[in-house]
């Protein structure tokens, strides 16, 4: 079906909406790196959230028509669009029968009983894209490694998303980000469940509820992944040590391999290095397996090379991507190989 004037949207795909005329973004005390939206500490509900992130509005699901010679015809059986109700704009949404709107309100009630412990904090909420993805992070304590003498700080959140344009299901993360240099980490802690996934049916309701029963960084956790890294930061690395595990990571060119392929690698070796062995994001940890592993993870979240879209800058992007994989449960191979190889030396 090709798009007409009844399936319109303002979207500028990979941005913070501005469907109301103003960044849908909420951000506690800290703003954000792209600078919009809302920064304050007053709210403490996920009402007052939803009101302050712009995202104070409803998905509407609508039949949708054939069109002919510029003249609307039958309702297509079965299909229908995803749209807000309060600009009438589309979300991107082409969904079937069984497909159920999870409401932003409704989505995000449910961390309402976690903050209201008085333990966790409203961090961010907004919407990208039009409204196709939006999202909301509480923060949970955090955990110090080396507390007397690193104290390399290691912030833990919770972090819902949820689509709108039928592309995939919601999901509720745990997901802790060392705080120096915002690295998302993803140690291998022996039975945490981290991710859940709720798909958009109308049994939506209760498995959110179920969601909301397990959600939260248990005291295990928080205990298993000290131990984890601590135990990394323990552990010294030499330069020709950490050369080794680039070797492991990336295999070098074969012999003879064309001149651009070998520049390629020996740039990421050299970055890698430089990162390892001077960047200020690794100075209180130096010389560490933990900094070995933060090495790796910050190249591919900053360095690693991608094709920017003309209409964002290269950090939008790279945020984007972060959302995207959260969305889609995609794993990072050679983050998970590093972790693997410094964590069973």
């Amino acid at each position: 079906m090709r798009q007409s004037d009844v399936i319109t949207g303002r979207a500028d795909r990979g941005a913070i909406d501005n469907t109301t005329g103003e960044a849908a973004f909420y951000s506690h005390r800290e703003p954000a790196w792209h600078g919009l939206g809302t920064v304050t500490e007053e709210a403490k509900t996920s009402d007052e959230v939803i009101k302050l992130a712009k995202l104070d509005w409803l998905v509407e699901k609508r039949p949708l028509l054939s069109m002919n010679k510029g003249k609307l015809g039958k309702k297509i059986p079965g299909r229908f669009g995803t749209f807000r109700d309060d600009s009438g704009d589309w979300v991107g949404g082409l969904v079937g029968n069984t497909w159920t709107p999870i409401q932003n309100r409704v989505a995000f009630t449910f961390l309402d009983e976690l903050v209201g412990g008085g333990f966790l904090t409203y961090e961010t909420a907004g919407a990208l894209d039009g409204g196709r993805v939006v999202f909301m992070s509480t923060k949970s304590p955090s955990i110090t490694i080396d507390p007397q003498g690193a104290a390399d700080r290691i912030d833990l959140y919770t972090l819902f998303a949820n689509s709108h344009d039928g592309r995939s299901a919601a999901v509720a993360v745990e997901t802790p980000v060392r705080a120096v240099c915002t690295n998302t980490l993803d140690l291998a802690v022996r039975d945490a469940h981290r991710v859940w996934k709720i798909r958009h049916t109308k049994n939506a309701l209760t498995d959110l509820e179920e969601a909301r029963q397990t959600l939260g960084f248990t005291e295990q956790y928080a205990s298993a992944l000290e131990a984890e890294a601590t135990a990394l930061f323990q552990q010294a690395m030499t330069d020709q040590e950490f050369d080794k595990l680039i070797g492991q990571l990336w295999t070098p060119p074969a012999e003879g391999a064309r001149k651009s392929i070998l520049a390629a690698h020996e740039e990421r070796r050299d970055r890698l290095h430089a990162l390892f062995a001077e960047a200020d994001t690794q100075e209180n940890i130096r010389g560490t397996r933990w900094a070995a592993l933060q090495t790796v993870i910050e190249f591919e979240d900053y360095f690693r090379a991608v094709k920017v879209p003309e209409a964002l800058t290269e950090q939008e992007h790279r945020n984007n991507l972060a959302m995207t994989t959260l969305l889609h449960t995609q794993r990072n191979d050679i983050k998970d190989m590093a972790k693997a190889l410094l964590l069973a030396a």
